[in-house]
């Protein structure tokens, strides 16, 4: 019988600029996007179509951290200082990864009934995704 595979929350570990982040709020934790597609395609008036590669490396990661969050100052700290550092997203089966990572702004913040959400938008000039196993 084949092994079911099981994901894990506590299996993904986030790194920026090699220290472990921690501290995020339920739901998503963490989200990825790469900003446009790999290729770009047209048709001439003809009909023969062309392929372009597209060389951009553009991406963005979502961070959801808790208010309460050790590593809520340590994010804010960079935001402030406008910081070039490496990011990386593991688990399992993936890694994304970029060498050149800036914080867009410090996070918006609310108070209320629950615990806050302090959301960190990270611009990515050079995003790598891998699925390894």
């Amino acid at each position: 019988m084949a092994d079911i595979p099981v994901y894990n929350a506590k299996d993904v570990v986030l790194t920026i600029n090699n220290i472990v982040i921690q501290g995020f709020q339920d739901g998503d934790m963490i989200s990825y996007t790469i900003k446009e597609d790999r290729v770009q395609t047209e048709v001439d008036a003809q009909g023969y179509p062309s392929i372009a590669i597209n060389n951009n490396r553009l991406g963005q990661i979502t961070i959801n951290l808790s208010g309460n969050s050790a590593s809520h100052k340590y994010l804010n700290s960079l935001a402030n200082a406008n910081k070039i550092v490496p990011i990386v997203i593991k688990t399992k089966n993936e890694k994304i990864i970029g060498n050149q990572a800036i914080i867009a702004k410090p996070a918006d913040g609310q108070f209320g009934k629950q615990t806050p959400k302090r959301t960190y938008t990270i611009e990515v000039l050079d995003m790598d995704v891998q699925v390894v196993a």
